[in-house]
């Protein structure tokens, strides 16, 4: 079976100025782009993606600070990044962020030790 790859053009892309960190689908089908650009932030866009008809458009552009490092983005319409020493959770459809942790190390910390656990557990 042959593969075939459309490229495609995406409207308020600027790919000359700006670079892909990380994609993802959401449940709806659309793309989420965390893209980083060369001014003082970071920039997330969302498009829709109408495979029958093949079109694609623009919904929406978000702002994030340029010092925001990106961890995840779900198929929920979250985007999980750390600022500042703390995890957010950025939910993309009502625009609400909430601070997931404020301990850093505490959450790496404890990472280590389920994993330990769960190796442990497993011998």
């Amino acid at each position: 079976m042959k593969n075939q790859y459309n490229e495609i053009t995406l409207e308020c892309f600027e790919s000359n100025y700006m670079s892909v960190q990380s994609c993802n689908f959401n449940l709806k089908g659309d793309l989420i782009l965390f893209c980083t650009k060369d001014i003082d932030v970071n920039i997330v866009f969302v498009y829709s993606m109408q495979t029958e008809t093949q079109a694609i458009k623009c919904q929406n552009i978000y702002m994030v600070p340029k010092e925001a490092e990106l961890i995840s983005i779900s198929k929920h319409d979250r985007i999980w990044l750390r600022f500042n020493d703390y995890i957010y959770e950025w939910n993309l459809r009502d625009s609400n962020t909430t601070i997931v942790s404020n301990n850093i190390s505490g959450v790496i910390i404890n990472q280590k030790l389920f994993y330990y656990i769960v190796n442990f557990l497993a011998m």
